[in-house]
């Protein structure tokens, strides 16, 4: 359109149509700039008329809206010029624009509010003119008060449009829905806002940009009421909708803002990454604030919580860190506010912006379920990181200083063994240290031995070397302390220690002999004695099995058959001398050393597939747990347990095992443990119908576990593909597809299995989302995959689905040689019915599109024969399969003929003579044959039984009509006739539907 020769009008007028398909943003705007500049050179007014309205509808969904006032303006002198040259939909366009000319107005801070009222009273005059509702310009009305601050002129205005009669003026419902709440949502009433929102929250209202807006609105009130589960479901399903559109950049800035204020800042950030070129420049603010501002929120979090150097995106031209951005944004959002304040006579933009930068977290951490980088050294609770449970079950005593109410506590914990034990210990230290600088506070020498051991083993948990002698110090410590039960676990945490750093074997087995023999002289008055002599007993079955197994590579070592494994041996000897002691208390028994013993052989028999050994076990290992009141202890057997009963299909049982883990795990200090439970019992639910949304509950839970413990891309991931399983059999594909995405790239790591596994769900759901194409992507990915197993079986299903996908994405090519894979693969493999399906659907491709050429349909036929000659000789299960293949290729044909509008031979009327097999056109040998396929059908569909009635009733009346087109009319009736006196015997509600149609049909006949 730059040359000098004025365009042709049909040239200007095609670019017009292309331009309106154009993706949102400033290209399209600078092509319908230039398509009016184009439409004026010709001349032609009508179309310096589509022009305009392309140019304001352009701007519209665009961050320029406020620029449509100028081509408005024009379209309005063109109305007052002469209305007549204006079609009844131009009119009605012209009317509707008001609507958006206004908003672009107040979107404009150089616009006066003189200039906008005035605009508003033409609005209403000429609306009044048109016969249309005063409710649009009563709307318009309420944005202007609410901008100018009137508040009682804002509720006038309000009650006026909600009252008026809604008319071809009107808002679509969701959008005016989305208006009203947000009214009331501004003046903090959540409740009202939400029950306005609601139709379009449920999908019943929606429109080119609902529910995308409402969803990111909705946030932050449904955390405020304490509905979190909803609006993590809200922000997954509108943020897919509305990422990348450039109209809802203030919808995605409600994103961020919500990620910022759930502990999800990690989530803010990528969302940031994602849009940051958005952010415009200095000069270009403009339909940017409310992305901004939700920026900003974001960006005072981070540096909150430390992260002020972070780096984050490119901002004019340099890549920037958080607190360079927010110093860089921070003055840009006060002036445009300061803008709309001068303009408006009110303060209403920048007190609304304070708000929302002032606003405090709603939650320490809200999980969202999908994968987040996590931020390094994030404060508790912050970016993401799961809250810790209670390391105590008590309070700690209110005072400080009261440093005995703490070492009670402590002590009793450790002697329970109970998880929290170690920060029980913390604590007594800190306040032992405080103390000692209050007032020179000494500990005796019990607590100073019990700090030395607490002290080794915060070390050895840390990774602190060489923490042996500090173990060494703390047994001699106990010793003096006059406590020689405490010495020997030190001395056993010695050899323990040795083993970790690396010490020679008999090294450790000597440390261990050394422990042994102080257990042994514990007097026999000692309660811990046979505790000490079980806990060395088994610290060395243990320690024995790991170094021999690293002494041979796990290999074989040449025992016979009958040698069975040293370490299962002792085990059982152990359990054979010390079971007769069990029972005898938490505290001073042997049970939890029981349970650990039989929780190792549990896992030998595991691994020699002895299940009913595993299962009893296991089971005795949970119970002693619960029967000592170790109630924690039993979470690991308790979810071994519905492993196993879920790997023998018994998903039930394996749902009670893996509740009561869950249940029994609250004391649980490791989040690992934690993750495990939870994952073990969302398997579970997932595996039975009707119980995918509680699943998802639990394998959310899990991965947020998983993320504190650093195992996001292991079991973290594993947790999010369980949960993607269970939002997409809930009917959630949109929160099931956001949430795999994030965690493909670690799936894809777990091996071809997983792989293909999660590349098929996310397939499945992103069909389900209506995006064929990316399904059809993912579906031929997880082919590829599967492309070298031994077993063809799965690559031809999933090379059959790719296919599906990628004819319903309007693909045919791609799908046919989709097609035609999938054949390759199920031929040798002897699945008869996936094989002919998909020959079928190739059949189809063939023929698709309004007039194929003649070869496209013999290569169509050829394929149905095949599919024929496939089922011959199948088995009578099968025999439906051939009823479709007869019908299809039918209709096939039939469809052929009218296209090709082939009725050379045929009467006029469509009846011939009864007898007319002398000359007969191709068309009428066609339908002959038609005909015969129709019988064979409706034959094959009867012998099939009352599952294949429907069909039968279809094929019957398709061969009525051909038998009537080719002038055998009684054959036609009596053949329907008969259908309907057999249909009226059945008194099902199916039957009685379908003798209705036969008998519709009969009429239409006779």
């Amino acid at each position: 359109m730059t040359s000098s020769v004025p365009p042709s009008p049909d040239a200007v007028r095609q670019a017009i149509r292309e331009n309106r398909s154009a993706p949102n943003g400033p290209l399209r705007n600078a092509r319908g700039e230039e398509l009016v500049v184009a439409a004026e050179q010709t001349g032609d007014r009508d179309l310096l008329r589509q022009a305009l309205f392309g140019l304001i509808t352009a701007y519209e969904f665009s961050t320029e809206s406020g620029k449509m006032l100028v081509p408005f303006a024009r379209l309005l002198q063109e109305w007052d010029r002469d209305p007549s040259d204006f079609d009844q939909g131009d009119a009605h366009n012209l009317h509707w624009y008001f609507k958006w000319a206004s908003s672009g107005m107040l979107s404009r801070p150089e616009v006066p509010m003189a200039s906008i009222e005035k605009w508003l009273g033409e609005m209403e005059r000429r609306y009044r003119i048109a016969g249309y509702s005063e409710g649009p310009v009563r709307k318009v009305e309420l944005h202007v008060a609410e901008n100018r601050g009137d508040v009682e002129r804002a509720a006038r205005a309000f009650e006026a449009w909600t009252a008026a009669e809604r008319n071809r003026m009107s808002d679509c419902h969701a959008c005016e829905l989305n208006d009203r709440g947000r009214y009331w949502a501004a003046q903090g009433a959540y409740e009202k806002a939400l029950q306005a929102w609601e139709p379009v929250l449920a999908g019943r209202l929606s429109c080119a940009e609902e529910p995308h807006r409402v969803l990111a609105k909705s946030l932050l009130p449904l955390v405020a009421l304490g509905r979190p589960d909803e609006a993590r479901a809200n922000h997954l399903r509108g943020y897919r909708m509305a990422k990348g559109n450039e109209s809802l950049l203030s919808t995605i800035g409600l994103h961020i803002e919500f990620c910022a204020l759930t502990g999800n800042e990690a989530r803010g950030l990528e969302l940031l990454a994602e849009h940051g070129a958005h952010l415009g420049s200095s000069e270009k603010l403009e339909g940017r604030l409310g992305f901004v501002t939700g920026v900003l929120v974001l960006l005072g979090r981070l540096i909150t919580l430390g992260h002020g150097d972070r780096p984050t995106v490119a901002y004019e031209g340099e890549q920037r860190t958080v607190s360079q951005l927010h110093s860089l944004l921070t003055p840009l959002g006060v002036a445009r506010a300061k803008l709309f304040d001068e303009r408006n006579g009110s303060t209403v933009v920048s007190d609304a912006r304070t708000k929302r930068l002032e606003r405090q977290p709603l939650l320490d951490a809200l999980p969202l379920g999908v994968r987040s980088q996590a931020l390094a050294g994030a404060a508790p609770g912050g970016g993401g990181a799961a809250p810790a449970p209670a390391l105590v079950p008590v309070p700690a005593p209110a005072g400080a200083g009261d440093v005995q109410a703490l070492v009670a506590e402590a002590r009793r914990l450790r002697a329970l063994g109970h998880p929290g034990r170690t920060a029980a210990w913390a604590r007594v230290a800190e306040a032992v240290a405080q103390a000692g600088a209050d007032g020179g506070y000494e500990p005796d020498a019990l607590l100073a031995a019990d700090l030395l051991s607490h002290r080794a083993v915060l070390a050895g948990r840390q990774g602190e070397k060489p923490p042996r002698k500090l173990f060494a110090d703390a047994a001699e410590a106990y010793r003096a302390a006059g406590e020689p039960a405490g010495a020997v676990l030190s001395e056993m945490h010695l050899a323990l220690a040795a083993l970790q750093e690396g010490a020679e074997a008999q090294e450790v087995m000597r440390l261990l002999d050394v422990a042994a023999a102080s257990a042994e002289a514990l007097a026999p008055a000692e309660t811990t004695r046979l505790r000490r002599m079980a806990g060395v007993d088994l610290m060395r079955i243990k320690i024995g099995s790991f170094l021999a197994h690293q002494a041979h590579g796990h290999e074989d070592h040449g025992g016979g058959e009958d040698d069975g494994d040293p370490a299962s041996a002792a085990l059982c000897d152990f359990l054979e001398r010390y079971a007769p002691h069990g029972g005898t208390g938490a505290v001073d028994g042997v049970d939890d050393m029981l349970a650990d013993a039989e929780i190792m052989l549990a896992q030998d028999a595991w691994e020699e597939g002895d299940w009913i050994r595993v299962e009893a076990l296991l089971s005795s290992a949970a119970a002693r747990a619960v029967s000592t009141g170790r109630v924690w202890e039993s979470a690991e057997p308790l979810s071994r347990l519905a492993r196993l009963r879920m790997m023998h299909g018994r998903f039930v049982e394996a749902e009670e095992s893996a509740r009561a883990a869950v249940a029994h795990s609250a004391d649980l200090t490791d989040p690992a443990e934690q993750g495990s439970v939870r994952l073990a019992l969302a398997e579970a639910l997932y595996r039975q119908d009707g119980k995918e949304e509680e699943a998802a509950t639990y394998a959310l839970e899990a991965a947020h576990w998983f993320d504190a413990a650093g195992d996001t891309a292991g079991a973290g991931a594993y947790a999010r593909l369980v949960l993607a399983h269970a939002y997409g059999e809930s009917g959630r594909p949109a929160e099931a597809a956001e949430v795999l995405e994030s965690a493909l790239p670690d799936l894809l790591e777990q091996g071809e299995d997983r792989a293909v596994r999660a590349r098929e769900t996310l397939a499945v759901n992103l069909r389900g989302l209506g995006d064929s194409r990316g399904a059809a992507e993912q579906y031929l990915r997880a082919a590829e995959v599967a492309k070298g197993w031994d077993d063809p079986v799965r690559q031809a299903g999933l090379a059959s689905l790719a296919a599906e996908c990628l004819a319903s994405g309007g693909l045919t090519e791609e799908a046919k040689r989709a097609y035609a894979r999938s054949l390759e693969l199920w031929r040798p493999t002897g699945h008869t019915l996936p094989y002919v399906r998909a020959l079928r659907s190739l059949a189809w491709l063939e023929v698709g599109g309004d007039r194929p050429d003649a070869e496209a349909v013999v290569r169509a036929r050829a394929l149905m024969d095949q599919a024929l000659e496939a089922l011959e000789g199948a088995p009578d299960d099968l025999l439906v399969e051939r009823a479709r293949t007869w019908a299809q290729l039918a209709e096939l044909l039939e469809d052929e003929l009218y296209k090709d509008d082939e009725e050379g031979d045929e009467d006029e009327d469509g009846e011939g003579d009864g007898d007319d097999e002398g000359a007969e056109g191709d068309g009428v040998a066609v339908r002959r044959e038609t005909a015969a396929l129709w019988q064979k059908a409706v034959d094959a569909f009867a012998a099939s039984g009352a599952q294949a009635l429907g069909e039968r009733v279809d094929c019957s009346l398709r061969l009525a009509w051909t038998e009537n087109f080719l002038g055998r009319k009684e054959n036609a009736i009596a053949g329907l006739r008969e259908l309907a006196a057999e249909l009226s015997e059945e008194r099902t509600d199916e039957a009685r539907r379908l003798r209705r149609a036969v008998e519709r049909n009969l009429n239409n006949l006779t």
